[in-house]
């Protein structure tokens, strides 16, 4: 580019300047302008962070670090096409190595490498939402299916084609899926399609019943927030200052950042039933007062995106959105926004941060974001399940959804099933339901081996053993057994998983992950991967087990979010558990298992 010349031509300057208008303040839309250019120029240099810079009224310094933050913005070319192989532990559990190596040959080149003719740029990637189709591909951020040996050399040889796989939604029997219970049916997710199956009735009674009534429902049913902290939903909102109190703006934010290893289930519900979630969305709106409204949704689910796109579009046309939505006194705009492919983007306070275009650091409470959270205005974040549990909740009665479930924890939950099992999927059940009956619903364990172990709600939940998977799966049981529901992704492990390596898969994610805020986590995550590694590797001491203890201790609870509390309790409930799989000395591993990558046995 010559001295002195534009950095964007007219019309994308005009594209990036429609940005600081779209949203309640221009920096709400500095991720998506930084997204376009990306997408533009294949990375983001010096002239175009100075121009968006001018463009937004902000310092550079605030661009240039956002634009390092997130992995999506890179600051060297890439190629016209981005690949990526899922690492996550379900994906290297199905052979994310031989994708690799895979990928390689085909593209003569390496992870982190871009062809000389700039067309492929190939990198492996932290989990992509996509775990019951491991291991999972991803072109342009657009999941392609399953990056088997075979496929990882087609996805390249036929770009453009889907060899995505159809996901399995289960249990077969239907009686108690809220949900999915009528997930397959044709058209579905679109809005004649929805309303065929009593779509949006729902949302005309919410009208009729009022804010007041529908918080009650709401807490007598025991809803509780299905991303992954489980709060009472009705009391969360509970908590959002009234009108007269706090006059002015507030806001709903659905949590679509769906990025722990082992959770697939939002991606599965958006890409079904779009309209469950809108009508969700405007009856939690309803709820709280807020008559602006947004959809946060990762940037690696552009087909779902695109899908939310168009199921917006629909409902805006048909009037259930915007002004006087049903011809009633209620109006609330729905804007839906993207981030970038950082993990912490998926904690409330994180997100938010994300959203007003700021680097993804999580904020210490209190204040809490139901008081002081966009843009320090009233806001409820609630994930893409909750939300859509509303329309089933006020059909049946927050009484006869309370009694589905348990004391505490009412109605159904949906549960991605991944790893050693027959079908992996999403199965919904209701609360309080065995995870072994869930295993068997998933087919059993792979090949018939022996189970070894369970991850029960995503990667950052402590392991269970075989002999603890009678336990109910609701978030009071599972902590009763030291461990959590969290976003329900269930991994399961056979016996010849060497838990050492598992530890492994989980500690280098969150140490990618890590936002590095705050030094225990962004310290201490390196350490423990270091230290597994060298006892993977064989050269460990006798020491090593002791510091990845104390380790772990010396983060848990001196961090602000529990990213770093995760380094501090995943390892050491599987050294617990598990020890003779941590021993240092290769020759006292019980399972032999060495230098041989996590359950990838025949």
């Amino acid at each position: 580019m010559s001295s002195g010349s534009p950095v964007f031509s007219a019309e994308e300057e005009k594209t990036l300047k429609a940005w600081t208008t779209r949203f309640p303040h221009p920096n709400m839309g500095l991720i998506e302008a930084l997204r376009q250019v990306q997408e533009w120029r294949r990375h983001i240099g010096t002239a175009e962070e100075s121009r968006l810079a001018e463009m937004f009224g902000l310092p550079l310094g605030r661009v240039h670090e956002v634009a390092t933050f997130f992995p999506f913005f890179t600051q060297k070319p890439t190629g016209r096409r981005r690949i990526g192989v899922c690492r996550g532990l379900s994906c290297e559990l199905a052979g994310t190595n031989k994708a690799v190596r895979a990928l390689g040959e085909k593209l003569g080149v390496g992870p982190g490498e871009t062809t000389p003719d700039g067309e492929w740029s190939f990198e492996e990637m932290e989990c992509l939402g996509a775990c019951e189709m491991a291991p999972a591909a991803i072109v342009n951020e657009e999941l392609v299916g399953a990056a088997t040996e075979e496929t990882a050399r087609r996805i390249v040889a036929e770009p453009g084609k889907d060899f995505r796989p159809q996901t399995v939604i289960g249990p077969e029997s239907t009686e108690h899926r809220l949900l999915t219970g009528r997930f397959g049916e044709p058209g579905l997710e679109t809005l004649d399609g929805y309303r065929r199956a009593g779509g949006y009735e729902i949302l005309k009674k919410a009208v009729e019943m009022g804010p007041a009534k529908i918080m009650e429902e709401v807490k007598k049913s025991n809803l509780r927030g299905l991303g992954g902290a489980g709060f009472p939903t009705g009391m969360k909102w509970g908590t959002v200052p009234p009108k007269e109190k706090m006059p002015g703006p507030r806001y709903v934010v659905v949590n679509s950042d769906e990025s722990e290893p082992g959770c697939f289930k939002d991606r599965v519900l958006i890409e079904n039933c779009p309209h469950g979630l809108i009508e969700g969305l405007l009856i939690a709106s309803l709820a709280i007062g807020a008559e602006e409204s947004f959809i946060f949704i990762r940037g690696e689910y552009k087909r779902q995106h695109h899908i939310l796109e168009k199921a917006l579009a629909e409902a805006e046309k048909a009037g259930l959105m915007g002004k006087n939505i049903l011809g009633k006194d209620f109006s609330c705009a729905i804007k839906l926004t993207r981030g970038a492919g950082a993990y912490i983007s998926g904690l409330d306070t994180a997100l938010l941060e994300t959203m007003e275009g700021k680097k993804a650091w999580p904020r210490q409470p209190p204040p809490f974001p139901t008081t002081h959270g966009l843009m320090n205005r009233p806001t409820v974040v609630n994930n893409v399940e909750t939300l859509m549990m509303l329309p089933p909740l006020l059909r049946i009665g927050g009484e006869a959804f309370a009694k589905m479930g348990t004391a505490k924890c009412g109605g159904t939950a949906v549960f991605s099933i991944s790893g050693h099992v027959e079908r992996p999927g999403v199965y919904e059940f209701p609360m309080g339901t065995p995870l072994r009956r869930m295993i068997e619903a998933a087919g059993g364990i792979k090949g018939g081996r022996k189970l070894k172990a369970v991850i029960p709600g995503g990667a950052s939940t402590p392991v269970l053993t075989a002999a603890e998977i009678d336990v109910a799966m609701d978030f009071d049981s599972l902590r009763g057994v030291g461990s959590f529901l969290g976003a329900g992704g269930i991994m399961v492990l056979d016996e010849t998983v060497n838990m050492a390596f598992v530890a492994r898969n989980i500690e280098r994610f969150l140490a990618h992950e890590s936002c590095g805020q705050c030094t225990p986590c962004r310290e201490g995550s390196e350490w423990t991967v270091r230290i597994l590694d060298r006892l993977i590797e064989g050269e460990g001491c006798p020491e090593d087990v002791v510091n990845l203890d104390r380790t772990g201790e010396n983060i848990a609870g001196k961090v602000i979010c529990a990213l770093g509390d995760t380094v501090g309790s995943v390892t050491r409930a599987m050294m617990k558990k598990f020890p003779e799989d941590f021993k240092s000395e290769a020759g006292e591993r019980s399972s032999g298992a060495g230098k041989q990558p996590a359950g990838t046995a025949a």
